[in-house]
């Protein structure tokens, strides 16, 4: 199984438009489009239910195993896939291959089998897989990318964009060879609007590090990341502690409070800060600093911090935090963030 690195959004992207072309790159006019967006769409608070537009909902068959692959608990997620992509489910194909690529040269083939297959069968992500923009596609299949299948993922996503997909409607509109700057921050609004928060994280964080963005325009970046982030969209709130880091205010009020909201939302990169700030917190006991290194393993898979800590000696009391272990990583919400154009890089 791969070991994926804990990272921010841009490393999920890397299907959708990899770079900034003309047509993408912010400009000082968009300031005034998304002003009025967020005039419209006020929220100031965090949303007390979560309206993320996910991918599959609990009892889909799929569930599991893209929560899974979410999570990082990737060897868990192929248990589930492999008999299902058997059984010739090209989405099950699709996210087998995203977790079969990297892991070894004789499995790279594999995957590669896979996601033409699921292409074939008409999965689109896994045809936009092979765009030359792709940079995994052009390391590892370099002699498959072309514009044909950016083509035809174009033309599978029209076709779901009918059945009122919102991903679909969104990059059928801007895998448009044709696509103007103006249809593009259309749709990135329109896809915010139906809850699919990706497009304006990722717009947020381009704008944020642009070396043409002036300060109007990071704080316009903050305003975009907090919306989503108030819609307890995950990225939105790893973009947010990722730039409080840089800015070394790790202790800040701001941060503390966006790392709560990522560890009740199932941020991998919240849990890795909240086992870290946790061991060095002199204020817990060293049974509790072990029930939160416990609860993070169990979480995601990471058991880094549980060789830093020291378990309860006694059976009983090494059984009841192993119990609270269990309830606290239980307790976060089971909600998928990230999709086919958004698949966790190892």
């Amino acid at each position: 199984m791969k070991v994926t690195i804990s990272t921010l959004l841009l490393v999920f992207s890397f299907l959708a438009l990899n770079g900034c072309s003309k047509v993408t790159e912010p400009q000082q006019a968009d300031i005034a489009v998304f002003e009025q967006f967020l005039s419209e769409n006020p929220i100031s608070s965090i949303n007390p239910s979560i309206d993320i537009a996910s991918i599959y909902q609990p009892g889909d068959p799929l569930f599991e195993s893209v929560l899974y692959i979410q999570r990082n608990l990737w060897a868990e997620a192929k248990k589930q896939l492999e008999p299902m992509a058997k059984n010739q489910n090209p989405d099950a194909k699709f996210w087998l291959a995203s977790i079969t690529w990297g892991t070894g040269i004789k499995n790279n083939p594999i995957a590669k089998k896979l996601y033409m297959e699921s292409a074939e069968q008409g999965n689109p992500y896994a045809a936009l897989f092979f765009s030359p923009k792709n940079d995994i596609c052009q390391m590892y299949y370099s002699s498959e990318c072309s514009e044909e299948w950016v083509d035809k993922a174009q033309k599978l996503f029209v076709e779901k964009a009918k059945t009122g997909d919102v991903r679909a409607v969104y990059y059928s509109t801007v895998l448009k060879p044709d696509l103007t700057h103006e249809q593009y921050i259309n749709a990135i609004i329109s896809a915010a609007e139906n809850h699919h928060y990706y497009p304006l994280v990722k717009y947020s964080i381009t704008l944020r590090e642009s070396e043409k963005s002036n300060q109007e325009m990071k704080e316009l970046a903050s305003d975009l990341l907090n919306y989503a982030r108030f819609y307890n969209f995950v990225p939105a709130i790893d973009a947010l502690m990722n730039h409080e880091g840089k800015h070394k205010r790790m202790k800040g009020h701001f941060y503390k409070e966006l790392m709560q909201q990522g560890v009740a939302m199932g941020s991998n990169d919240a849990w890795g800060g909240y086992s870290i700030l946790s061991r060095h917190n002199d204020h817990l006991t060293e049974t509790q600093k072990y029930i939160v290194a416990k609860a993070n393993y169990l979480f995601n898979g990471d058991g880094f911090g549980i060789s830093f800590v020291t378990p309860p000696k006694e059976k009983d009391a090494l059984i009841a935090a192993n119990k609270k272990a269990q309830e606290k990583a239980n307790s976060v919400k089971r909600v998928i963030y990230i999709d086919g154009a958004h698949v966790p890089e190892g």
